[in-house]
């Protein structure tokens, strides 16, 4: 097979995938220096070491459907039925995933308290009432909430459209007392365009979220200290479990949805905006392991 590099890096494009995602695509793909696809070559990409990966396994899971799709086009078309056959290895090579403890209602409040500024605590009650992932936090600008329908009834939630994973739109719903704080705070800082970010102000274009998450994943986890939602351990270390980061207000909004307004599992699917209820039910293991702990002092007892 003949596979020009940018006919596979245009496909991925079009796939909708992070640029960063296509760029180690096609590390592997130049990597892949076999003319054919079958399982003899898929151990050989996979018997060196540093191809044993999720990022690896994940291009040849992708590579594999780009050859089915597009087997005519390249020529392959009586190949189609073997390459489909290709047994690829699992791709998610998760590791057991660390319970991530729910922080209360009470205990985000208590945490609002010792943040400095109106800024801080706006990206506080945001993350945790919206239910944000860190990347749809930094993405707010000012146009993003639908000023003209909350305004005309501003005892309502207001919405606010988020950008999240792989830049995939939804909308999130915003108590009215924070929609309040958040005109407020548009009005005091003097934003000179509605396409200002709210939170953060890019250096320069395309500056990767991670730089622009330093500070406020930083004041966040001194926030946790200050309130003690952190606990020390006896090496005067923070203990991992509980200190607070963006992740965990996600979580412990999730939890408290589920768990103290008891909201079913669709709703909250809904919610959160996942696509696939799979991913919502991760948020239900705590309150499993506390089913589990009462069951096993019932059969004890």
């Amino acid at each position: 097979m003949n596979i020009g590099l940018d006919k596979f890096a245009n496909w991925l494009t079009n796939k909708g995938l992070k640029d960063r995602t296509v760029e180690n695509y096609l590390y592997y793909f130049n990597k892949f220096t076999s003319d054919v696809f079958n399982q003899e070559t898929i151990s050989l990409f996979l018997s060196k070491k540093e191809n044993r990966n999720t990022v690896a396994r994940g291009f040849l899971l992708n590579f594999k459907r780009f050859l089915i799709v597009n087997c005519q086009e390249l020529g392959v078309e009586h190949l189609k039925a073997d390459i489909a056959s290709v047994e690829l290895p699992q791709i998610t090579g998760r590791k057991r995933e660390r319970i991530v403890r729910p922080i209360s209602k009470e205990d985000i409040h208590r945490l609002e308290g010792v943040l400095e500024t109106e800024k801080l605590k706006l990206q506080l009650l945001i993350s945790f009432y919206c239910g944000l992932r860190l990347g749809g936090l930094l993405k707010i600008k000012v146009v993003s909430f639908d000023w003209d329908k909350w305004k005309k009834n501003p005892s309502k939630m207001g919405e606010l459209r988020v950008f999240e994973k792989g830049d995939k739109e939804g909308i999130a719903l915003v108590p009215p007392e924070i929609m309040e704080r958040v005109a407020s705070f548009i009005h005091s800082s003097g934003f000179k365009s509605v396409d200002a970010y709210l939170f953060v102000k890019p250096r320069r274009e395309n500056q990767k979220v991670k730089d622009l998450a330093r500070t406020w994943q930083n004041k966040l986890a001194k926030g946790g200290i200050d309130c003690g939602i952190t606990q020390i351990g006896s090496d005067g270390k923070p203990i991992k479990e509980t200190v607070v980061h963006p992740h965990r207000l996600r979580h412990s909004y999730a939890s408290h949805l589920l768990n103290v307004m008891g909201m079913n599992l669709k709703e909250v699917q809904e919610l959160l905006r996942h696509s696939d209820i799979s991913s919502t039910q991760i948020y239900t293991h705590t309150d499993k392991e506390k089913s589990k702990k009462k069951l096993e002092g019932l059969y004890s007892s």
